[in-house]
């Protein structure tokens, strides 16, 4: 009786043991299998659209022969993080079912978010997938482009992780201006009751004499410039703009003591209009400067009064443009001067117009690590 039930035992426990290796085995190759390029580009999604675009990187094709896998990149090798992943992956049959991207036009018009997805998960992970072939620590900086291997130092030096910089690396990069472009549109066309006692351009404008649009111009304002508001008639406000002098430069007036973040560009003719006060000798100048004011009309579609939302603007369109080689440097980085060299030599290497290149140098300046904090 003892044998039998051993024996009977020993056969539940062996077909046990087979049936547990042979659905390891099946979950473990289905595993495997969905790791593959074939399975990934099945749907056509994939294929005609993100496929095609991998195979024109060097990812795909290069000197080395080295070529990567969607799993490589898209897949994490730890077991806990992989289950993780292929479960969160499901979700993708619901948008694959409802054919969300099936066509190149809704592809593109998804491009963007899907990007961000994937940059946020390896932004979390420190980009464990791409660490999975790439070693900062095996790297041989003398061996790479003197301008990368002085950008790729610098990056590592601050902590940041590789799809900080690495946008774009295997993928068509998504147009991060146009999102950026469409929130300033919105804004800039928006309409403000601007009851506040201080407002700011939103754009380059002029300032007249009178409030009227064929007026006599005082002068030209930049974009971001703070001022007060006096009155209203109509379209136009009657604004007072508060600034600076530097020495013996009339037709210009600056923000703040010492930094020639420029206000207005004063006309000629308005010259002798300009309110002038207190001076004060700038030792680094070797000159005096004095305190000045000048009073004209804008129209009131240029103004805000929600400084946030216009520096909101700004950052946007300065990440869009300048995050896409590198991370976007944070404001504070850099001193004023220091900002204004950078933004003239790399602003004809980005999409930027002249106005968008004014309000983010202005807003770079005023943020400025030896701005930031004062009053302006």
């Amino acid at each position: 009786m003892a044998g039998r039930f051993g024996f009977a035992f020993g056969g539940v426990l062996l077909a046990g043991i087979v049936a547990g290796i042979l659905l390891w085995g099946g979950f473990h190759t289905a595993m495997e299998y969905s790791n593959r390029t074939e399975f990934c580009i099945s749907c056509h999604e994939m294929r005609d659209f993100v496929y095609e675009e991998y195979k024109e990187t060097a990812h795909y094709s290069n000197a080395s022969g080295v070529q990567t896998q969607c799993a490589d990149c898209h897949v994490p090798e730890a077991w806990g993080p992989k289950i993780v992943d292929k479960i969160k992956a499901t979700r993708e049959l619901y948008g694959w079912a409802t054919g969300k991207i099936d066509t190149a036009e809704k592809f593109e018009a998804h491009r963007l978010v899907l990007a961000e997805r994937v940059w946020d998960y390896m932004q979390a992970t420190d980009s464990r997938e791409c660490r999975s072939c790439h070693s900062d620590q095996a790297m041989d900086f003398h061996a790479q482009d003197p301008e990368a291997a002085e950008q790729m130092q610098a990056g590592f030096a601050k902590g940041e992780t590789c799809i900080d910089c690495h946008k774009g690396i295997a993928h068509k990069m998504p147009d991060l201006a146009k999102r950026a472009r469409e929130q300033a549109v919105a804004f800039m066309e928006g309409t403000e009751a601007l009851e506040s006692d201080t407002v700011w351009t939103k754009r380059t404008t002029p300032l007249h004499t009178a409030a009227a649009p064929d007026a006599d111009k005082l002068g030209t304002v930049l974009p971001g410039v703070k001022m007060s508001r006096l009155e209203r008639d109509g379209d136009f406000v009657k604004v007072r703009v508060s600034g600076w002098q530097a020495g013996e430069v009339a037709r210009g007036q600056y923000a703040m003591f010492g930094h020639r973040i420029l206000n207005v560009s004063i006309s000629g003719s308005a010259v002798d209009q300009v309110e002038k006060g207190e001076t004060r000798f700038y030792s680094d100048g070797n000159q005096d400067w004095v305190e000045t004011a000048l009073e004209g009309w804008i129209t009131a579609a240029d103004l805000t009064a929600d400084q946030d939302a216009l520096w909101a603007i700004a950052n946007a369109t300065y990440v869009s443009q300048c995050g896409v080689c590198h991370s976007a440097a944070a404001p504070s980085s850099r001193g004023a001067l220091a900002w204004q060299a950078d933004v003239q030599a790399y602003q004809p290497r980005t999409s930027l117009t002249a106005e968008e290149g004014r309000l983010v140098l202005r807003y770079l300046q005023l943020h400025s690590s030896d701005i930031a904090g004062q009053t302006n």
